[in-house]
């Protein structure tokens, strides 16, 4: 079968990753592309589930976060819940993140 020339346009770093992790699963982005075709093909279709994903408020997230851990019997006290909403909203997650551990290593 006569083959093609395809060009693809994508970040630097993307490509780069995706390279390493193919590599470890023993193929390359051409191939994977290459089956990426094929699949459209046989399916008619985009072979994965392409959506916006649902973005949920703070108290949302904390109130499913609490009932969660209700249903654990582990119920979240205000301490708890002022650090949820602390870790959402902060822009320093791993600094939140790094205080959670050290609170846990001292219990």
């Amino acid at each position: 079968m006569e083959k093609t020339f395809l060009q693809v346009r994508t970040e630097t770093k993307d490509k780069e990753q995706a390279s390493v992790i193919l590599e470890e699963l023993g193929t390359n982005l051409s191939s994977v592309v290459n089956m990426l075709l094929k699949q459209i093909i046989l399916t008619k279709s985009i072979p994965f589930e392409i959506k916006i994903p649902q973005i949920y408020t703070t108290e949302e997230q904390i109130a499913e976060v609490s009932a969660s851990m209700a249903m654990e019997q582990m119920p979240l006290d205000k301490n708890d819940i002022n650090l949820l909403k602390e870790y959402q909203e902060s822009g320093d997650k791993d600094n939140i993140r790094k205080q959670l551990l050290e609170n846990y290593k001292e219990n």
